[in-house]
């Protein structure tokens, strides 16, 4: 292992540890639930199976490694999995301390890093994975002589039966995989369920068409002693977001085949980020494989492909080398050797919510004891049913050598740690109520996580652990007067997903130099050159690699940049494209497909913004097929050449910075 890595990352160390108690009752596992999990290797492995063959044994716990579908076009340093108990484990028996013990026995297998996800239930993992499936045929309705798209989303709560999604009396959804749904032990997919085209059509013929029978038949819209499903609900985010990217017009439809995968909704209830990467990088995996099936069923070498992820958050190294954003990349690359493959983000919606912070060397006041130090006010508010999180990154390359950071308690208790690697308990009138790690993430950059348990939580933890107080939290660091370099501080985002009820409240930075409002008593879109808190380098961090296409929001019917909308640091990774996310100042939000046919929700944010791109990007790699390898800046160009994407300049109120949000903007398209 590297200096500095902790087998067990900061936030599975909290997860698995005092948040065990806050943040995972609500996915309501069952006895012996499987470890998801992400493995990176050094080098790219050709047979990760093999690779991974080392023994997992901790105080007689054995945990036996599965693989679901990988993509066999290229060998891979990053690699999804779940750890399965050989006998009945229940989750409490993963402690910190035996799961520590566990990952490090992972190291004798090459691995480099290994990151620990949610949780999976056992009726969802199938005994008999990988099972032979019959070939499916070509899609009746294309054209052989035009060009064949796949456009893929993947996002929760995927409505696979709606009417939408069908042409010509067929379905256009050739593959859907949901995470979540209880294994039909056909062997096609490791964990949760398939459905192919035929499947859908016979699933359509056996309930009549009745899609509430549908999904009740698929053990997707839950039940007693069940986690809350996205599709027993009217509308979900993945519904919304597949309706838009698949509303192609008639003529096209049959042409651009369209492949989802359906997240586990639990998976997202943290929107820190911790619980997607094995879930989601599976997912990609199984989008191409599935990809290649559909160019093999139609005589056809591999296929341009458009994959939409509309989610995202706000901490993570915003360099690149987050874990998931390094896999991503490394897969993108590869794909894009053999067929254009675009992958669309969200910028964010994170603009105005004062969670992104730098410490420049101005910010810096020498102390009496001839240190430097500067520090910031963390808002944590009270009621707040989940858990809180805050990282401090290390510029690239720098060291935690001679600093020290330190959290203060709104009743003046300090914890502190540094400059080694390590891990410490914030107590606060004897009770643990959070703890702060120093590692360095994937060996690369140095970090400070903050993990704070919930101001209200939903479930009483064992002692010594209790609730966190609520009021202003100050983050400090200090450090030699001769270090220089900036660290920047991130706030994760802290949303209440609706049909998980998670009661998470927004934690924000305070900084008196931060204007909210401006002389107009509007919401401000420039930062003061004096703030240590900024709206710029707020982007979605998932969206700092540098192979994504990143969306921003527009209003329609004024061409300007949506207030919320991320932008990144000025010469950083920012956006490439705008859509519309508001119809107007007063019909907020964009309208698509609900959960069952004939129902439109209207659904803000740069997730339905992200989606409106990926159509037009389809249709433009139909009408103007690219040639394997283009960067996001060439698709953006080929987006340019579609009918209704105007190239803007300016779109944004005010300053330039703002205006890198609308260099093209698309025309609002009719989804009623």
């Amino acid at each position: 292992m590297n200096m500095g890595d902790d087998p067990l990352g900061p936030y599975e160390r909290w997860m698995f540890g005092p948040g065990k108690a806050y943040d995972l009752p609500g996915l309501r596992m069952d006895a012996a639930p499987a470890l998801s999990c992400v493995a990176e290797f050094a080098n790219p492995v050709v047979h990760p199976a093999a690779s991974l063959a080392a023994l997992l044994t901790a105080d007689a716990l054995t945990m036996t490694q599965r693989l679901p579908t990988l993509w066999a076009g290229a060998a891979q340093r990053f690699v999804p999995l779940l750890l399965c108990p050989e006998s009945p484990t229940a989750l409490a028996a993963h402690d910190p301390g035996r799961l520590a013990t566990l990952l490090a026995g992972l190291a004798g297998g090459g691995t480099r890093h290994l990151r620990l996800n949610f949780p999976v239930r056992s009726e969802t993992i199938d005994a008999v994975f990988p099972l032979a499936q019959p070939v499916q045929p070509a899609a009746p309705g294309t054209d052989p002589d035009r060009p064949l798209i796949i456009t893929a989303v993947i996002d929760h709560g995927i409505a696979f039966a709606h009417q939408a999604l069908r042409a010509g009396g067929a379905t256009r959804l050739d593959y859907c995989w949901s995470q979540s749904a209880p294994t039909d032990g056909s062997g096609a997919v490791l964990f949760g369920r398939e459905f192919t085209r035929s499947g859908i059509e016979a699933q359509r013929t056996a309930h009549a068409g009745d899609e509430d029978a549908i999904y009740r038949a698929a053990g997707l819209l839950g039940g007693p002693g069940l986690p809350p499903m996205p599709l027993a609900r009217a509308h979900s985010h993945g519904a919304h977001v597949l309706g838009t990217a698949a509303a192609v017009p008639v003529e096209d439809a049959a042409q651009v085949r369209l492949i989802a995968v359906d997240l586990p909704a639990t998976s997202l209830w943290d929107t820190s980020g911790f619980g997607t990467d094995m879930f989601l990088l599976a997912a990609v995996h199984y989008i191409f494989d599935r990809a290649d099936k559909i160019a093999a069923a139609h005589g056809r070498g591999p296929l341009p492909l458009v994959i939409n992820i509309s989610m995202g958050w706000s901490g993570g190294p915003h360099d690149g080398s987050g874990l998931l954003e390094a896999a991503l990349a490394d897969l993108i690359t590869a794909r894009r050797a053999q067929a254009a493959t675009a992958l669309v983000l969200p910028s964010g919606n994170m603009f105005q919510d004062m969670l992104s912070a730098t410490f420049q060397d101005s910010h810096f006041a020498a102390t009496p004891d001839g240190k430097a130090q500067a520090s910031l006010v963390w808002f944590v508010q009270p009621h707040d049913m989940t858990s809180t999180f805050a990282e401090l990154w290390l510029a690239p390359g720098a060291d935690p050598a001679g600093m020290t950071f330190s959290l203060t308690a709104p009743d003046g208790t300090v914890t502190a740690i540094g400059p080694g690697a390590g891990h410490a308990d914030v107590t606060v009138t004897g009770k643990t109520v959070g703890q702060i790690t120093l590692d360095r993430h994937r060996g690369q950059r140095w970090r400070v996580t903050i993990c704070l348990a919930p101001t209200a939580p939903k479930a009483p933890a064992p002692a010594p652990h209790g609730a966190a107080p609520a009021g202003h939290w100050r983050i400090t660091v200090r450090r030699n007067a001769t270090q220089s370099g900036p660290i920047s501080l991130r706030v994760q985002r802290d949303a209440d997903h609706e049909q998980g009820h998670t009661g998470g409240r927004q934690s924000w930075l305070l900084d008196p130099a931060y204007h909210r409002y401006d002389s107009d008593g509007a919401l401000a879109q420039v930062d003061p050159s004096e703030t240590i808190v900024h709206r710029l380098d707020g982007l979605n961090g998932l969206a700092t690699n540098a192979v994504s296409l990143n969306i921003a929001g527009h209003v329609a019917s004024l061409g300007q940049a949506a207030r919320y909308s991320s932008a990144g640091p000025l010469g950083g990774r920012g956006v490439h494209a705008a859509a519309a996310t508001d119809r107007s100042p007063a019909l907020t939000g964009i309208l698509s497909t609900g959960t069952r046919t004939g129902s439109v929700v209207a659904l803000q944010g740069t997730s339905s913004a992200a989606p409106q791109i990926a159509r037009e990007l389809a249709l433009a790699f139909l009408y103007a097929p690219p040639s394997a390898g283009p960067t996001p800046d060439n698709y953006r160009s080929a987006l340019a050449l579609r009918p209704g994407v105007v190239p803007v300049y300016g779109a944004g109120p005010g300053p330039t910075e703002r205006a890198r949000l609308g260099t093209l903007r698309l025309t609002l398209p009719d989804l009623t």
